[in-house]
């Protein structure tokens, strides 16, 4: 029989940090629990209502510190098996010193930043090409995504839905960069379907200036599995949420926002997993999005043929397989 497992998850949330961190923690959480594994969060204080909700849903006891700040001192009076740590924020020599009075598993993407940890995971498309070792669980079958996502799998994703076609878009928990704006604008005089956009509450006025007939906007909520799961055709940024994307096999067209999910999107285009556009190398680029959706809702064989290439690169086990991991180290 498995050891029962004691696993704090460090990571933090924010306006501007996003909710990708967390995210991908509760992912990971889901599973340990479901093992009878114990796990914690600790993390700073955050206001993304619906992201409380998830917290709170989750069963894992919480635990508060500053963000930014590793908060050895809390992660080791939980004594701990194993401690994961989420954070762009948090410095490289902290991660790497808790490393030698417990194991650490540290998320990373793409830049190690020198965080040296008994596990690193790189859940990003092509992660594998670009490491290796025995430390590495790397590439998209180690994507960590909810069985809240997985649940809203259907059969031919590919397949339009009824009589009017839906398009979503959702760039972010917290969209810091307003990407969502650059995607109204650009769709403002597509037409042919309906449009969902989920985007921060701060934005709506501006979203709902863009103007477009058949579009409703909505603020980020914790079923939008369901609302992803219900859509023809989604438009995402290139982060965590796209992994989930995937998973559903649902036609998709990703738009990197920040630098670090350049990298991703190249993957993505390349391994015909989604059509995409990068927005950090050229802002201009948004304007390609309507010809972009046009094609997809119109071209049956191109939709089947990214639907099939996302789902089997995201075929949603990941989350089992760092579990794994974890209880044979």
């Amino acid at each position: 029989m498995t050891k029962r497992l004691r696993v704090v998850l460090r990571a933090d949330a924010g306006l501007l940090t996003g909710t990708g961190h967390v995210m991908r923690c509760l992912s990971l959480a889901e599973e340990l629990m479901s093992r009878g594994h114990e796990i914690f969060l600790v993390t700073a204080p955050f206001d993304v209502s619906w992201l409380e909700q998830l917290v709170v849903e989750s069963g894992v006891s919480v635990k508060s510190c500053t963000a930014g700040d590793l908060a050895r001192e809390t992660i080791l009076g939980l004594v701990p098996d194993w401690v994961v740590v989420d954070s762009y924020s948090i410095a490289a020599e902290e991660i790497t010193a808790l490393d030698t009075f417990v194991p650490v598993l540290a998320v990373v993407d793409g830049e190690t930043r020198g965080v040296v940890a008994t596990i690193l995971l790189d859940q990003n498309l092509g992660a594998e090409e670009r490491v290796n070792g025995p430390a590495w669980l790397a590439g998209s079958q180690f994507a960590l995504v909810r069985d809240a996502v997985l649940d809203q799998r259907r059969t031919d994703p590919w397949r339009l839905r009824g009589t009017s076609r839906s398009v979503l878009s959702f760039m972010g928990g917290t969209d810091p960069h307003a990407a969502s704006i650059g995607v109204a604008h650009a769709l403002a005089e597509s037409v042919g379907f309906d449009l969902l956009l989920i985007a921060p509450e701060p934005m709506h006025d501006r979203l709902a200036r863009a103007g477009r007939i058949g579009t409703k906007v909505i603020a980020p909520t914790a079923g939008l599995p369901a609302l992803l799961g219900a859509a023809d055709l989604v438009i995402t940024a290139a982060g965590t949420s796209a992994w989930d994307v995937c998973a559903l096999g649902i036609p998709s067209i990703m738009v990197a926002v920040v630098d670090n999910q350049q990298q991703s999107l190249v993957k993505v285009i390349a391994g015909g997993l989604a059509l995409g556009v990068d927005a950090v190398r050229d802002p201009n680029s948004l304007s390609a999005l309507g010809g972009m959706v046009d094609q997809l809702l119109t071209d049956e064989d191109l939709r089947r043929s990214v639907s099939i290439a996302s789902a089997n690169a995201f075929d949603g086990f990941g989350k089992s397989r760092v579990a794994d991991r974890m209880e044979a180290q």
